[in-house]
């Protein structure tokens, strides 16, 4: 590639960071003025006394409900709207299942209008604290632990705590907890299930928590475990999936699990101080019965999207009349059928997230490499020296800062921080904008050590051939050094490119719908776990060989070709009449040799 052909390269990158970083500021932030995602107008709710003043928070018509959509019955997603499912915002899902319902009946009391955000289970508490959204419905349990931090109306629903083993397991006659001694178990990591339940057992091996209810059920199925504890409603929409199992009810045993009320007691919890959105809430949710909360929950399972992905025939027949392999093939083509539209919107999402998380991040680099080797000289003057020394340092605390910490954490840090600590003057209006700041960001500290070792390693005698032209730095930095220096550091584009693709899954945590929330979403709607993890393995596998060839093809196209030419006359030389090169044709000749 030729100069001229790097330049106008190089130009072309820079008008597109100029657009991008204007439509990242024009959709990234808004004033507290805005909705921000359906949550309240009002900018002063960080303490009790704040929220209350600041109202129930739905003053726009609008109730903005929290929940994993992956926790069946509870809560699932689902491709179409069908049995009453409603939207998922930021997405192209639905949501359905026993909080729906319960979200639906509070809206309908109040002529709210219902907007539903899926987040995962860790982030559930600090969307309410930040005011991201109104109340959280996830079947969560009232623990003094959390009334701490939250406000619960409810409860709405009363949840008993089971055990679960398989059907030809030691454990499978077990009349009390005494007699789960010596087995090996697990729950869900941040349930009372894990933290109260499990070590009440005596000498059982407490294995690590699993991060969702489907790695729970399927750690038990593969005999990682021998039993789980999970609440009742959980381990009966189970026994679809996995007819295998069993379930150990203990309760009037005598021997049974010691657990408070607020133990199975399953509330909905708002923002501390919120008294009025929890009052409003509790005069619908006390209305109804023990009675009416189980039939609710039979209909949530009865509509559930298990049985249309996995039959019962199916899982039972599994090991007599089927390998391993063709019972995976056949649960993955039932996945696909179902939420193969869904899995497509995911790779869309995660490859244009990485696409632009890298190019802006690239250009981000660019600007840190540049500002990192300004030289600075002794006859400059001192403020000029000072400035470009605490540049230098500012741009030091953003590389070490965002290469030091993982993305998760800076997705965490931006999307509630910052309207936590900034009592909701600023919020983000969607979440797509905070996946591309947190990944752009990111991106832009990796590449800008990347890029300050490429304009290093370019000869310095480009740049001081510059500089006897007269040419300035800034001018210097783009027609002389960059073009080379992209060269350089192509490859190292191309691997954070790669590594993007497969980092950005990490965005689950802010509810952003990428290739992995998609598989959340259909394990836990289905507990489909392994046959879901498969299609994503070999969809991330996919882009990324698809990835590396490209990026060789663009590097391939930058190196230029194998095969040059040798210039027959030098103009200058000509020009003054001292030099020519010899004819091409004579090159075996004694005048091609002198």
């Amino acid at each position: 590639m030729s100069m001229n052909k790097k330049k106008r390269l190089l130009y072309l990158i820079l008008a597109i960071c100029v657009t991008a970083s204007t439509l990242i500021g024009s959709i990234g932030l808004t004033a507290s003025a805005s909705s921000g995602s359906g949550t309240t107008a009002s900018d002063s709710q960080t303490t009790s006394t704040a929220a209350s003043a600041a109202g129930s928070g739905v003053e726009d018509g609008v109730l903005s409900v929290a929940m994993e959509c992956s926790y069946a019955p509870y809560n699932w997603a689902q491709p179409d709207d069908s049995n009453g499912a409603v939207p998922i915002a930021d997405s192209d899902e639905y949501a359905n299942g026993y909080d729906i319902m319960m979200a639906k009946k509070i809206c309908e009391a109040y002529g709210w209008k219902l907007e539903v955000h899926q987040l995962d289970w860790d982030s559930l508490i600090p969307a309410v604290q930040s005011g991201t959204v109104d109340a959280v419905i996830a079947g969560q349990s009232i623990t003094a632990e959390r009334e701490q931090e939250v406000d619960f109306a409810g409860p709405y629903l009363y949840a008993s705590i089971v055990c679960l083993t398989k059907s030809s397991g030691k454990f499978a006659d077990a009349k009390g907890i005494s007699d789960l001694s010596g087995g090996s178990c697990t729950s869900q990591m941040g349930t009372i299930w894990y933290d109260n339940c499990l070590p009440q057992i005596q000498g059982a091996t407490v294995q690590t928590a699993a991060e969702s209810a489907p790695a729970m059920l399927m750690s038990l199925e593969t005999g990682q475990v021998d039993y789980i504890c999970t609440d009742y409603p959980t381990a009966e929409y189970a026994l679809q999936a996995y007819p295998d199992f069993k379930i150990l009810d203990f309760a009037n045993s005598g021997d049974d699990f010691k657990v408070s009320d607020e133990d199975i007691n399953i509330g909905i919890s708002v923002r501390k101080g919120n008294t009025e959105l929890k009052d409003k809430i509790n005069a619908v949710v006390q209305k109804m019965s023990k009675e009416d909360f189980d039939e609710q929950m039979s209909r949530a399972a009865s509509v559930a999207p298990l049985d249309d992905v996995k039959s019962t025939d199916d899982t039972t027949t599994t090991t007599e009349t089927k390998s391993r392999f063709a019972q995976l093939g056949s649960d993955m083509a039932s996945l696909w059928q179902q939420y193969g539209k869904n899995y497509l919107n995911g790779v869309r999402n995660t490859l244009l997230l990485a696409l632009l998380g890298t190019f802006i991040g690239c250009l981000i680099g660019f600007l840190c490499g540049i500002l990192q080797t300004i030289p600075i000289e002794k006859r400059d003057n001192p403020v000029k020296k000072f400035f470009l020394r605490l540049l230098r340092i500012i741009v030091r605390i953003y590389v070490e800062v965002f290469r030091g910490t993982p993305m998760i954490l800076q997705a965490v840090f931006i999307f509630y921080g910052v309207p936590y600590f900034s009592n909701n003057t600023v919020q983000f209006t969607d979440k797509w904008s905070v996946a591309l700041i947190v990944v752009s960001i990111n991106t832009g500290a990796y590449m800008a050590e990347s890029v300050r070792g490429g304009i290093i390693s370019v000869d310095p005698g480009q740049n001081e051939g510059a500089k006897a032209l007269g040419m300035t730095h800034f001018q210097t930095m783009l027609s002389v050094i960059l073009p080379q220096a992209l060269r350089n550091i192509m490859p190292q584009i191309g691997n954070n490119f790669i590594i993007n693709v497969k980092d950005t899954s990490v965005m689950f945590i802010i509810g952003f719908v990428d290739f992995f929330a998609v598989h959340k979403s259909v394990s836990g709607a289905t507990f489909t776990y392994f046959p879901s993890a498969t299609i994503e393995m070999i969809g991330y596998l996919t882009m990324t060989l698809i990835a590396s060839f490209l990026l060789r093809y663009l590097e391939k196209k930058l190196e230029g070709g194998s095969d040059y030419e040798l210039v027959q006359k030098d103009p200058l030389t000509q020009v003054a009449g001292n030099y020519n090169y010899p004819d091409a044709k004579a090159k075996n000749t004694e005048e091609a040799k002198k």
